[in-house]
């Protein structure tokens, strides 16, 4: 079997992007990392992993580049991948087996892709193929102050609130525009809610609209009877941005996870919310799994746990932490971890269960300087 050894330094070009292929190449040792126009999409670490057959099977452009994160050594087979195949055919059925492996990746995608979009057309009663697309929130409350209170939430980018004071008012939009949700406070006057919400209901336009109570928290009077009468889930006053966040996220059907977590480069990052309640800790301590697969599923290797944001260190968020430091733990971990956080108390994380090799950094910048 004709091949060249190949060593690469890390940082050195294998493959490049757009370049004609021609030959395949296997890892022997080493990290290799596949970035598509400049961003990073997965890692190659699995000692006889095969690569750049594709381009050579389609007689193709390389769709992506491949770069050695560290040192590497691979073998080059510069012959036609057809006659390597017919010389060598246990390799044929390698091959089939990673472009079977990609096209039930691929498959996945796409499913969990069509079944956010049906969620996402269901919820904004239309498609999502274009970034134009918003989530549109109407509040109804007659103090005026409440929606001015969520309008300062910040909330999701492409998401917009509109707000009513009362009844008519709320109708009166409620026909000109298609929501995504209809939030109604429970104290409207002489039991607005209620008939609000059944007007809205036998309305073509909202008749499949979430509608949602907002109601005083203790008033278990008024929440019982939004339930009975067909509200979908219930917001409570006065308004915490993280509860409020997960409730809408929950009545919309979309991945609550993406309230707590997000991707930057090469890094997953945990942001540990201001103030942590129970039912808050509840809901993004259920997300931890989920999220943990994704992580792994995409290829990124880095973790870092953002808490900057936090008033002070009680012991919800102690334990929060731990409880994910210990899932990552029982995934083997896969992950490069870190604190960003600041002040004195900032190595009490490295103490925790499973960050004991965890690096502490000042903020985001340093972690992707230093992580990626």
């Amino acid at each position: 079997m004709n091949y060249e050894s190949k060593s690469y330094g890390e940082g050195e070009y294998i493959i490049k992007e757009g370049e004609v292929g021609k030959g395949f190449y296997i890892l022997e040792e080493g990290t290799l990392e596949v970035s598509r126009q400049g961003k990073v999409i997965s890692h190659i670490n699995q000692e006889g992993a095969m690569f750049g057959e594709l381009s050579e099977l389609l007689m193709s452009k390389r769709d992506a580049s491949i770069i050695a994160k560290s040192e590497a050594k691979v073998r080059f087979f510069e012959v036609g991948l057809e006659d390597f195949v017919e010389k060598n055919p246990k390799f044929a059925v390698k091959i089939i087996r990673n472009l079977g492996r990609r096209l039930s990746r691929m498959n996945k995608l796409a499913l969990e892709g069509n079944t956010r979009n049906n969620f996402l057309q269901s919820a904004f009663g239309q498609t999502t193929t274009n970034k134009s697309n918003k989530v549109k929130i109407l509040v109804v409350d007659d103090k005026p102050m409440i929606i001015d209170q969520i309008n300062r939430f910040s909330i999701e980018p492409g998401w917009e609130i509109f707000g009513a004071n009362d009844i008519s008012s709320a109708i009166d939009i409620a026909e000109s525009t298609v929501f995504s949700a209809i939030i109604i406070s429970c104290a409207l006057p002489n039991e607005g809610a209620v008939e609000l919400r059944r007007k809205l209901k036998t309305n073509p336009k909202s008749s499949n609209t979430p509608v949602v109570g907002m109601v005083i928290k203790g008033d278990d009077l008024s929440a019982r009877k939004a339930s009975e009468v067909g509200f979908s889930d219930m917001i409570t006053k006065p308004l915490d941005k993280n509860m409020f966040m997960s409730r809408l996220y929950y009545v919309l059907r979309l991945d609550p996870s993406d309230q707590y977590f997000e991707v930057d480069e090469n890094i997953l990052i945990f942001r540990i919310p201001k103030v942590i309640s129970p039912k808050l800790f509840e809901d993004i301590e259920s997300c931890f799994s989920s999220r943990i697969r994704m992580t792994i599923n995409d290829g990124i290797e880095n973790v870092a746990i953002d808490l900057n944001n936090i008033e002070e260190i009680g012991e919800d968020t102690v334990e929060l932490v731990g409880n994910f430091a210990e899932m990552i733990e029982e995934f083997g971990n896969p992950f490069n971890l870190g604190f960003i956080a600041k002040g004195e108390d900032t190595d009490m994380w490295k103490n925790l269960d499973g960050c004991e090799e965890a690096e502490v950094f000042e903020s985001l910048e340093d972690a992707k300087n230093q992580m990626t």
